[in-house]
């Protein structure tokens, strides 16, 4: 998991008391159990439920008093999954997504003044809910029969900013409601919010998201488009120069059978056709989520829309079964581990959370102009073993390295392979050129599944633990718990 470099560092023990609070929500007599599912505790003890009963957050928060950070994010992401808790997605974000990089006070500031010249903040969407949607309920509105006062803040919201508007600007409302020190996820919430089409379109869009863009810049993030609505832009904020430019254009993959042919109809906007074996492969053609990020559930519903489909778990078996094939027809032992080992490990434990692990992707998206392609009209070989895409345009890409990526057949003996130097040259020049395109690229030498039998489809424990080490650490890095 990202270490925080930052002075907003959460301090373990307020992971352990949000986790504590969360699964404090159940009733008293529940909360035994409810730890035992969450993997806290191996089993329910006879004075548990009495305890419990003394007080549900004291009995979570002793038996997590010595866990590590690892062990809190891993436990936060299944509490999250169980039971709502906003405070606790914050500061799981902070720790993961958000905890490489950070926007300083400074910057903050600096998009407040920008802010501060709009007309209106939310359009003619209603202001409390609009900022209760952004820093959370119980930090903007009163409880329920509270009246507001000037000693709420709600109450002050309405005489300062709706009732007496020129006695509060944008900037000192929104600092009030803690702008420079909510988290990052909610910063960033807010100026999605601020940028929405039902707020603001046009002009006035595109103009806020670029000066909100400049002054973000600073600290390495700007605002990109990142998806359409009804025809109308949505923004988000992303890392300068994070990952891959460029947005999915096609997505061609799980060959069965013969490799496809592709060609480009339309060179300007990279329009790509399939001219020979299109049966043989899956044609992934959709916008992806905002995030940028193609998970699991997002190629399940794709496939059962595709297919017809009606049950999730049956459209869920179906596709598992068609990756499949196309990576047991493809006689590799790495590439069954991989796909194997992957989806054993997560499916169950991160379920709709889980990014898709993609096999033999035979063209992502071409980021090349025409005049940067020159004359070529069919495309070279471009098979990925295997590809995940993750968000703000991460794109990590695995190979699996036979004989044929660092030697040639000897023609005297088939089952004989001569080292080449130029083959290899070929595999370093394809890795260079990904790289510098913005990909991530992790090989693995054959060598390494020498205990998977293709024939049974089984996975040797060398192989297991190869597999289940590469994607805890991937995963962590990403801060994909």
């Amino acid at each position: 998991m990202p270490e925080i470099r930052t002075a907003l560092a959460v301090p373990l023990d307020t992971l352990r008391e949000q986790i504590a609070l969360a699964i404090a929500q159940v009733k008293a007599h529940e909360v035994p159990a409810a730890c035992v599912r969450l993997g806290i505790q191996s089993a329910v003890q006879a004075d548990d439920e009495q305890e419990a009963f003394r007080s549900k957050r004291m009995y979570v928060r002793k038996r997590i008093l010595t866990w590590r950070e690892v062990e809190l994010l891993d436990l936060a992401q299944r509490v999250l999954i169980e039971y709502g808790s906003e405070d606790l997605a914050d500061t799981v974000s902070e720790m993961t997504v958000q905890g490489e990089h950070r926007v300083s006070e400074l910057v903050r500031r600096n998009v407040l003044k920008v802010i501060d010249r709009l007309p209106t903040l939310f359009g003619e969407l209603p202001l409390i809910e609009s900022l209760s949607e952004v820093f959370g309920t119980e930090a903007i509105q009163d409880g329920p029969g509270v009246r507001p006062s000037r000693h709420t803040l709600q109450g002050r919201i309405l005489q300062h900013y709706v009732h007496n508007e020129t006695d509060w600007s944008h900037e000192e409302l929104l600092m009030e409601c803690g702008v420079l020190t909510c988290s990052q996820t909610r910063f960033f919430s807010l100026l999605a919010k601020l940028l929405h089409p039902v707020v603001r379109r046009d002009a006035e869009q595109t103009e806020l998201a670029a000066a909100i863009s400049t002054a973000l810049r600073r600290d390495g993030f700007v605002v990109r488009q990142t998806d359409t609505q009804s025809g109308y832009a949505l923004y988000g904020v992303a890392r300068v120069q994070t990952g891959v430019a460029g947005s999915m254009k096609n997505l061609i993959f799980a060959s069965i059978g013969m490799k496809p042919e592709l060609v480009f109809r339309d060179a300007v906007n990279n329009d790509v056709e399939i001219v020979k074996h299109a049966d043989k492969v899956l044609v992934f053609d959709r916008l992806l989520p905002s995030s940028g990020q193609l998970l699991w559930k997002d190629l399940r519903n794709w496939y059962a829309e595709l297919h017809g489909i009606e049950s999730a778990e049956s459209a869920k078996e179906q596709l598992f079964r068609r990756l499949r094939q196309a990576v047991v027809g493809a006689q590799s032992p790495g590439e069954l581990a991989l796909f194997q080992g992957y989806y054993e490990r997560y499916g169950a434990k991160l379920g709709d959370r889980l990014p898709a692990l993609i096999p033999q992707v035979y063209l992502h998206y071409d980021p090349y102009t025409r005049r940067q392609r020159g004359d070529e009209q069919v495309l070279a070989r471009q098979r990925m073993d295997f590809l995940m895409m993750l968000e703000q345009g991460v794109r990590i890409v695995i190979e699996i390295d036979g004989r044929h990526h660092y030697g040639t057949e000897d023609p005297q003996s088939p089952d004989r392979f001569v080292a080449s130097a130029q083959r290899y040259a070929e595999t370093v020049a394809e890795d260079r050129r990904l790289r510098l395109a913005g990909y991530e690229v992790y090989r693995f030498g054959g060598y390494e599944f020498m205990d998977v039998d293709l024939l049974q489809r089984k996975i040797g424990p060398q192989a297991q633990h190869t597999v289940a080490d590469f994607f805890d650490r991937l995963l962590a890095r990403h801060g994909v718990a």
